[in-house]
């Protein structure tokens, strides 16, 4: 009797390259169900644009998006806009409010809980962090040069 022996070889993962789909711009109205609506977006939006991004990483951007948009309906007036691009594996990550005055990291508030974790966790999670001043208010950018 003769053994056969197989070897198999995992090929390693490649980082996903996005699909191309183009930018996608929300309107998000003001108050409490703005951060829920562009969460949805986000998900579908990442779904189209990279079926492959591990649901790890997914969570991470769907939390960044939560936190810019919670700081956009808790310290600016009005509705505000939530566009995501992809170009050569980046994702832009922008939320534009009708407050021209530009975040500012604080210190986390652990006790009671009213913030200033958003901007840490952004940049904990690998954004370069922006503000791009705007003549009706602000865009504020989490970019990743990679996904």
């Amino acid at each position: 009797m003769t053994a056969t022996t197989i070897t198999t070889t995992t090929t390693p993962t490649p980082t996903p390259t996005p699909k191309t789909t183009g930018p996608l711009t929300v309107s998000l109205p003001s108050g409490p169900g703005a951060p829920s609506l562009a969460r949805r977006a986000t998900a579908a939006f990442l779904h189209g644009a990279w079926p492959a991004l591990s649901p790890e990483r997914r969570d991470d951007f769907l939390l960044i998006v939560s936190e810019l948009v919670t700081n956009a309906v808790r310290h600016a007036p009005g509705p505000s806009t939530l566009t995501l691009t992809t170009a050569s594996g980046a994702l832009d990550i922008s939320v534009t409010d009708h407050s021209r005055v530009p975040p500012v990291p604080r210190a986390p508030d652990r006790t009671e809980g009213t913030g200033g974790m958003g901007l840490h966790i952004a940049e904990d999670l690998g954004a370069s962090v922006y503000t791009q001043t705007l003549p009706e208010g602000k865009c504020v950018h989490a970019a990743f040069a990679a996904v």
